[in-house]
């Protein structure tokens, strides 16, 4: 492959100076004429494979020939074409606008304004049926490959794979996986392909998500193939029905179910938006984008980082030491140029935004923090590290953390690692702790002072947070539950569980429901420990719930949500949902906020949070969000539920109606379940931050 050796190459007429991009075919660098310095500065790709026979030379020589025919005002023009020490390169026109990827992850997950995507998607879709006339078919169409002139206009670049087609043909499959049409995973391809990516931008364009997002291509290729999309007007309300049924349309499955060609999609889309048909009428010009920089001419090559390691995996979860951290010491300074980095991404049209108050690390390297919980201006947290073997002495802390600075108010060194969120009743933090393969310890911790007031050692590492609950903290290691004093940390009773806890216990007026991993549900006195009841196919149990008859078990089952009263054995009601829970469910005010999702890892269009109604299982809203989600949603006094997905991303849900409020993508690590208090969010992702809501 080239590298950026090449940088201060002279390839035809240009010189390599900066390095622009790199992508699954080629580099592409800024060049300059190496004569006439007046000359506007080029764009070369230069691709990844050499050509090594006369039959490849000439055909990539023929391909220059069939893309030099490409002449229209919204396609990147060609100016050279040939070979460098056998490596095929092309010169084009320098965009100085970015791409319209850069612009969709500003927005940062948020839709784009209705005319702007309806520019976009009418001078791409010219641009495409101008190839398609010319039967040229692009292959690769995605926002990446949308460029902006200095103009502003869109210019669609990359028909460097393009081939030219006089029928359908079977080809390798080419192009990328989220903007692929089901019949190219198939290896088949034609200019309805290209018609079903733009498709597939249009839907992005307007919800601010993709059409499918999955962790490995096989599982998008699926979903392209078999899975319906989620509605764009589920995502986004305000887009107009009959637009929505153009794009999918745009979208079908099959390509005779597809507009003809390009240009009837483009017609259609501009009479839905209620737009002059004739493509010889030009829409209103796009809000005008971030001045551009002109490109530096220096011979200096612009160096890619190395991404971080994720630091939330764990040893206990399965995975090795970590490499050198790069996160900064002191803990209680702020990183502010990481804030101003969020700052320049919130450009959301949502009615509210977030802004990055402060982030900051534990100091340590391989130490990161826990999960939060904040209560009268003060966060806590613990700490763990994935040097187990050889831990700092104080790796493993509970720390208070001023909630608007970020400055540490107190530690306190604990045993083992903390790697749940505390639990602050009466003013005493209760922590449990614990490393694999070692004992745990429970401490209750005075949350002004940080003194230690007790600590109660276990057998077993404990990792989920405690309960707290008629001055009793219950702790739950796999097999095992404590019940103790929360004033003394006397044990009140402890049971044992041989076949291990499949899932936290619940409680309600009294009477405890532990579920093992065998699939036996036992029903305690959580007063005494005394078992009352035992129970088969309960499902997995989520919550209970004092009703005015009894104690009713939210349940889950072969893809149904239910209600069992305990006291007779029945279901109330059952809700269906999709076949898998996604995090847990917490409920508020006889209202149920659970995740659900399609079975994939990773699983886009059919990840959703629901709000059901606990008293007859109707289901009040879904929101559907872009991944897994991480843990238990939170809601807030402002009547806002906050997620945190596997995809690094923090919703904000308007817990009425389901409605997104905003979100947003936070550090480099996994984002643990967040915190909130008095309109600010903290979350960890192994460093601690904190975000301030405002409305525009």
């Amino acid at each position: 492959m080239v590298n950026d050796k090449l940088l201060g190459s002279q390839l035809g007429s240009y010189v390599l100076v900066e390095v622009l991009g790199h992508g699954a075919f080629g580099s592409v660098y800024l060049g300059r004429h190496f004569l006439l310095e007046h000359k506007p500065p080029v764009a070369v790709k230069v691709l990844n494979t050499t050509l090594n026979t006369q039959e490849e030379i000439d055909r990539f020589f023929q391909e220059a020939v069939i893309l030099d025919k490409l002449t229209h005002p919204n396609i990147l023009p060609i100016i050279d074409a040939n070979l460098y020490e056998g490596y095929p390169f092309f010169v084009a026109e320098y965009a100085p606008g970015g791409s319209l990827r850069d612009r969709l992850d500003a927005l940062n997950g948020s839709p784009m304004p209705l005319m702007d995507a309806m520019h976009i998607l009418n001078q791409v879709g010219q641009a495409l049926q101008h190839a398609h006339d010319l039967d040229i078919v692009h292959r690769d169409l995605k926002p990446a490959n949308i460029l902006f002139n200095a103009e502003g206009d869109t210019v669609l670049a990359d028909f460097g794979i393009a081939i030219q087609v006089q029928k359908t043909r079977r080809v390798d499959e080419i192009g990328t996986p989220p903007y692929m049409s089901p019949e190219q995973f198939k290896g088949k391809i034609s200019k309805k392909s290209d018609q079903y990516a733009l498709g597939c931008v249009a839907y992005e364009l307007l919800t601010g998500q993709q059409l499918f997002v999955a962790d490995d291509p096989y599982t998008i290729g699926y979903k392209h193939i078999y899975e319906q999309p989620v509605l764009p007007s589920e995502l986004n309300p305000n887009i107009p029905p009959s637009i929505e049924e153009v794009i999918l349309k745009a979208l079908a499955k099959e390509r005779d179910d597809r507009f003809e060609n390009v240009a009837d999609f483009v017609i259609a889309l501009r009479e839905a938006f209620g737009l002059p048909i004739t493509e010889s009428t030009p829409l209103p010009p796009l809000q005008s984008p971030p001045p551009v920089s002109p490109p530096s001419m220096q011979k200096t090559p612009v160096k890619r980082l190395n991404p971080l390691p994720d630091p939330h995996r764990t040893q206990a979860e399965g995975s090795g030491g970590l490499g050198q951290s790069s996160l900064r010491p002191p803990a209680q300074t702020p990183i502010a140029n990481r804030a101003q980095r969020s700052q320049g991404r919130n450009t959301s049209s949502n009615p509210a935004r977030t802004t990055l108050a402060w982030s900051v690390t534990t100091g340590l390297d391989h130490t990161y923090y826990s999960e939060p919980a904040v209560l009268n201006s003060v966060v806590y947290a613990g700490t763990y590290t994935t040097n187990v073997d050889n831990p700092h002495k104080e790796a493993n802390q509970l720390r208070a953390l001023d909630a608007l600075t970020g400055q540490q108010l107190w530690a306190v060194n604990t045993h083992y690692g903390i790697y749940d969120a505390p639990v602050i009743s009466n003013g005493i933090v209760y922590v449990c702790t614990g490393n694999i393969n070692l004992p745990g310890e429970i401490y209750a911790v005075d949350a002004a002072s940080g003194e230690v007031r007790w600590s109660f050692p276990t057998d077993e590492f404990i990792k989920v947070r405690p309960t707290v609950a008629n001055d009793i903290v219950y702790a739950y290691p796999d097999h095992a539950v404590y019940a103790l004093d929360a004033n003394s940390g006397r044990e009140i009773w402890a049971v044992t569980v041989k076949a291990g806890l499949a899932h936290r216990p619940v409680i309600a007026s009294g009477h405890m429901y532990l579920i093992t991993e065998r699939g036996i549900c036992y029903e305690l006195d959580a007063l005494t420990g005394q078992k009352l009841e035992t129970y088969a196919d309960m499902g997995e149990i989520l919550a209970a719930e004092t009703t005015v008859t009894g104690i009713n078990c939210l349940c889950f089952a072969d893809g149904e949500l239910y209600a069992m009263d305990m006291q007779k054995q029945q279901r109330v009601w059952a809700t269906r949902l999709d076949i898998q829970i996604s995090g847990d469910l917490i409920l508020r005010n006889g209202v149920a906020y659970v995740g659900s999702h399609g079975g994939f890892v990773g699983d886009s269009a059919n990840t959703k949070l629901h709000a059901i109604d606990t008293t007859n299982g109707k289901i009040l809203w879904v929101a559907h969000l872009r991944h897994e989600i991480e843990s238990a949603p939170v809601i807030a006094d402002n009547n806002i539920v906050y997620v945190s997905t596997f995809g690094r991303e923090l919703y904000a849900i308007d817990s009425h109606n389901g409605h997104i409020l905003f979100t947003s993508k936070i550090g480099r690590g996994r984002i643990n379940r967040p915190a909130a208090e008095q309109g600010m969010i903290f979350v960890s992702t192994g460093e601690m931050h904190a975000l301030q809501i405002s409305n525009p």
